[in-house]
């Protein structure tokens, strides 16, 4: 390809030799979870198949070939293995300044969607389960933040609260929007059938000519086309019937048939989420969520089969709400649940897609809670203290992946040692990558593909420190390398990012350190691997959020000895 495009292994391997080429028509490469694209600024980078571009993420960087942005790869693409997990391919097209390329990425090692067990083929996999739980994971954030009627703001505190609250009960399986439906549904949608909406229809129909007690202007020019000086002539040719009106009751309406669906789907869940995260678990079989789904499955199951159902016609596909079920209280609920299934479905291929990207999103998001919780610790030598009020931001849906928009960062906090001067005190700033062009010390670091940059200014004035932070999906690849083998290739990105910068010749540059969150399915608890000399920190974080409490404070370790040693 004519174009300088390179797939980088990691997010920060630019500059190293985690890095291969697209210069050719078809590449292979290893799936570690978390590759990168980097390209020109002005190049356009996307999907044939699907006319779906990359997204870009940090502030683009200057090269001796101009200026160049890191690209994140959509995980789909890339996860569409067979039984031996080897894809056959994704073709990504390049155009820049009316030049084209295409080149097909082979990559090797990427988990698949669905199950390859023959008994279980066709059924998503552990890792489709568990990136749907994320999902999950910030609607229940935002339920709270609605119930607190701030809109979509939810305070740092009640947001650490809900994490040690979904951890208390790990003999609960996971939470998903059946079980939501199921809580609030199963006591009245037995009601709701029974007392379906019905309405009264016309129909003109041959009926015998003595029991018509209704005609309109239609049956009257009918009649009087008929042969016949009278109505018993005119009848006779019909064997004695006449056209009238025939009134009957129906059920084949918008709101019914919405009805009908949704339990349909309702059972469809149910049955999913039983087999998927309760399965043969002996101590979740009998756990209060399984018994609340498993009963509103089988309601649902009998209630589709209620007679006057039978008649009712599936829904159009994407049906517009009426006015009975806008304002009828029993349809409107119905309603309500209704387009969170069938949104979640519609969802469901793009966080497959950007899962790379949402495990980013819960990786600042455990980072920032973190921070927050330590500056509300009273025995941490290290005293982090919160300047400014702040409030989690949560969407209502996600954004190729993504549910906490930039600027939802906590702080800024004010970072000393407990006992130390006063002046060694330093201001600490969270800089959402996709701010860090607006920040004077994160302006320079997209090459870096960080994550979240920590900002550590010192109040008498000198160097400031960033502390990149990398999220790396590793529970995507079948074999990435050691926990400690990342560690050390992230150690060797940030020294090479950081000889490149410091060429710059710039004084004020800041000092560069960093560390790692990766994710792993197979531990239930956090893990921390200590960097050792030009090594980093790493944290190994469980995909399940009844695991986050740990997590948080595994990064809460590695942060305090970097700003210990910082400070």
């Amino acid at each position: 390809m004519p174009i300088d495009v390179q797939l980088h292994f990691w997010p920060w391997s630019r500059g190293t030799e985690e890095t291969v080429s697209l210069t050719s028509r078809e590449v292979s490469f290893p799936f570690w979870g978390s590759p990168v694209v980097s390209i020109s600024s002005r190049a356009v980078l996307h999907l044939p198949r699907r006319h779906e571009r990359f997204t870009p993420f940090g502030p683009s960087f200057d090269t001796i070939a101009g200026e160049y942005r890191l690209y994140e790869t959509p995980h789909g693409v890339l996860a569409a293995g067979n039984a031996k997990n080897q894809v056959a391919g994704a073709e990504v097209r390049v155009s820049i300044d009316g030049l084209r390329g295409t080149v097909r990425l082979n990559p090797y090692g990427a988990k698949p969607r669905f199950s390859q067990d023959k008994e279980k083929r066709g059924e998503d996999s552990l890792l489709a389960r568990t990136v749907v739980a994320w999902s999950q994971f910030f609607d229940d954030l935002l339920d709270d933040a609605k119930k607190s009627r701030r809109e979509n703001k939810l305070s740092w505190a009640e947001a650490i609260k809900i994490i040690f609250d979904i951890s208390e009960d790990p003999k609960q399986p996971r939470k998903a929007l059946i079980v939501d439906i199921a809580e609030q549904m199963r006591s009245r949608i037995a009601d709701i059938v029974a007392t379906a909406r019905r309405i009264l229809s016309r129909e003109r129909v041959l009926l015998p000519a003595g029991s018509i007690s209704e005609t309109d202007t239609a049956c009257l020019r009918w009649l009087v086309r008929q042969p016949g000086d009278d109505l018993a002539q005119k009848a006779a040719t019909n064997r004695q019937r006449l056209l009238g009106i025939s009134r009957h009751e129906s059920f084949d309406t918008l709101e019914n048939k919405v009805l009908k669906d949704f339990l349909k789907r309702c059972s469809t869940e149910g049955r999913r989420y039983l087999k998927s995260e309760v399965g043969e678990n002996p101590g979740f079989l009998q756990s209060q969520r399984a018994i609340t789904v498993r009963q509103y499955q089988y309601l649902c199951s009998d209630l589709f089969r209620t007679p006057h159902f039978e008649k009712i016609s599936a829904p159009p596909p994407a049906p517009r709400p009426n006015y009975v079920l806008q304002n009828d209280l029993r349809y409107r609920e119905v309603w309500q649940h209704y387009i969170r299934l069938l949104k979640r479905e519609d969802e469901e291929d793009c966080l497959w897609d950007w899962q790379t990207r949402t495990w980013a999103d819960v990786s600042r998001f455990l980072v920032c809670a973190a921070l927050y919780g330590l500056s509300q610790e009273t025995s941490s030598k290290v005293v982090v203290k919160e300047l400014l009020w702040s409030a989690l931001n949560l969407t209502n849906e996600q954004r190729l992946g993504c549910r906490i928009p930039a600027g939802s960062e906590p702080g800024p906090f004010l970072v000393s040692i407990r006992g130390a001067e006063t002046t060694r005190a330093c201001v600490l700033e969270i800089v959402h990558p996709d701010q860090a062009g607006d920040h004077p010390a994160t302006k320079l670091l997209g090459r870096t593909g960080g994550h979240l940059y920590l900002v550590l200014s010192p109040l008498t004035g000198g160097r400031r420190l960033v502390l990149v932070v990398w999220a790396v999906h590793t529970a995507a690849s079948e074999d990435h390398p050691t926990w400690t083998e990342i560690g050390k290739s992230a150690g060797r990105g940030l020294i090479a990012h950081s000889h490149v910068l410091n060429e710059l010749g710039d004084p004020d540059f800041p000092i560069l350190r960093g560390f790692v969150v990766g994710s792993d399915m197979e531990s239930a608890a956090a893990d921390l691997h200590p960097g050792a000399g030009d090594d980093l920190h790493l944290v190994q974080v469980a995909t399940d959020q009844r695991c986050w409490d740990d997590a948080l404070k595994g990064i809460i370790l590695v942060i305090e000895d970097i700003l210990e040693e910082a400070l």
